[in-house]
């Protein structure tokens, strides 16, 4: 089967948050039966999440590397509970939905993860007098984050968490966020403990989403098309589970260009899709990180369409009404 361009409206408004409420629409047959966190089989999605680098304001001047070192705790706790930090990206300024549409362009990676810190400086001045201690305002300061799903264009949570106030005093010499010596002190013990709040924020809000993937190539054979996919069993993928094949319409394959904040009355110079399921599909071949499916659906399937996994009854609990 040769994929053909699909119809579209040239010109057609666009209106803010439509077009990935209508992916939501996709999704909810399979998220209304999502699983309770008690039951770890239910859920056993793997998915895959971009991580920033905390862009912090007011960066204290005794501890080198804060940034990274935050970024790079939260990514093991992340991976300890069986998902996947695909990339760390240095912070970005950015409040909208671009960068993580853009991470799911560029990494495969639904989920961005976007991290932040204030007021984590010392304030004090040292005394004049050689016997009076020197003064110093308690360090504290808070951590912050929003999680985006860059396959749908939509903000899924934000966090904002303050630290326990700590001693103030700075340390000297200068210390480095990625000992663990940092992490025994006191100050350390705060803002670890900062991060595995998030930690456990972002677990909760995706173990049970539908897993998420892309169709890498098509490979027509008659009346059915063979698709490659880019998920495998490291992403929980198993032999019976099912896929729902969508065309994700736009923003998402207009990745880079940030519709969803654009005015209303704003049209585009070419066409406007809204998603749409063009049916089922089974697994042929289970890879490790990609695997074959088997489309057997009449619409055209394209590089770069999603591929949505179709729980069994047996998999997901129902949620109690």
């Amino acid at each position: 089967m040769t994929p053909t361009t699909r119809p579209a409206t040239p010109g057609q408004p666009i209106r803010r948050r439509s077009t990935w409420l209508a992916l939501a629409a996709l999704l909810l047959p399979i998220a209304t039966s999502s699983a309770t966190a008690a039951d770890s089989e239910a859920c056993h999605a793997s998915h895959r999440l971009v991580i920033t680098e905390a862009r912090i304001v007011h960066e204290p001047g005794d501890v080198t590397g804060l940034a990274s070192a935050l970024a790079a705790r939260l990514e093991r706790r992340l991976e300890a509970g069986g998902h996947q930090v695909v990339r760390t990206l240095p912070p970005t300024r950015s409040e909208g939905l671009s960068p993580a549409m853009d991470a799911f362009a560029r990494h495969a990676a639904p989920y961005f993860l976007r991290l932040g810190a204030s007021d984590v400086t010392t304030e004090g001045r040292p005394s004049r007098f050689l016997l009076v201690p020197d003064q110093y305002q308690p360090r504290a300061g808070q951590l912050q984050a929003t999680l985006d799903d860059g396959a749908q264009g939509a903000r899924l949570a934000t966090w904002r968490f303050d630290l326990e106030a700590t001693g103030g005093k700075p340390f000297s010499p200068d210390i480095n966020a990625h000992s663990e010596r940092f992490w025994e002190t006191q100050w350390g013990r705060s803002l670890d403990e900062g991060v595995e709040r998030l930690a456990t924020g972002v677990l909760d809000t995706i173990r049970c989403r539908p897993l998420v993937g892309r169709v890498l190539s098509t490979q027509p054979r008659g009346g059915i098309t063979d698709l490659r996919i880019d998920l495998g069993r490291e992403d929980g993928l198993r032999g019976g589970d099912r896929l729902m094949v969508v065309e994700p319409g736009v923003p998402v394959d207009w990745l880079g260009v940030n519709l969803l904040t654009r005015p209303s009355t704003e049209t585009t110079a070419g066409p406007v899709r809204e998603p749409q399921s063009l049916g089922m599909a089974r697994i042929t071949y289970l890879g490790e990180r990609d695997s074959t499916i088997r489309y057997t659906g009449r619409q055209a399937v394209e590089s770069g369409d999603l591929v949505l996994v179709r729980p069994q009854p047996q998999r997901l609990k129902r949620l109690p009404d």
